[in-house]
């Protein structure tokens, strides 16, 4: 009878440590959490790949894509990529960007990797950190008038 129980216990175990790793992270639930901030505050929130703009080394192009329907001014318009390495905004495609200074913060908030601006709308590609403090900076920085 005691052989009975040692196997049923070790097989409710079994059957409730499988049941744990379906369980979300504390990492993925705070991505989960910061994510649906970002939806209440206007953003359309996707995980998807990085364009072939930013340049990210292969195994590292899944990022964060977070778009915002409202109107930009022209200084802001065009593709903009942060360097890292030379701790500056680059333009991409636009040599006459170069001639003003970038209308995003130096050095770039933590996380961004490039911004993307149209007349209607401005979509921030950047590696999600799960803190909605966060998103509430993005959302203050795009809603700066341009410089």
């Amino acid at each position: 009878m005691m052989t009975f129980w040692i196997v049923l216990l070790f097989v409710l175990a079994m059957i409730v440590g499988n049941l744990m790793w379906l369980r979300p992270s504390p990492r993925e639930r705070a991505f989960a959490a910061q994510r649906e901030h970002a939806k209440a505050a206007g953003f359309t929130v996707q995980l998807r790949q990085a364009p072939e703009w930013l340049e990210l080394p292969v195994g590292e192009r899944m990022v964060g894509h977070y778009q915002l329907m409202r109107p930009m001014s022209g200084a802001r318009l065009g593709r903009w990529r942060w360097h890292g390495g030379l701790g500056n905004w680059q333009p991409v495609g636009n040599p006459d960007g170069w001639l003003s200074p970038a209308p995003w913060p130096t050095p770039a908030p933590a996380g961004w990797l490039g911004v993307e601006t149209s007349p209607n709308g401005v979509v921030v590609y950047w590696r999600e950190d799960g803190r909605r403090e966060s998103v509430d900076l993005m959302l203050s920085i795009l809603q700066e008038p341009a410089a």
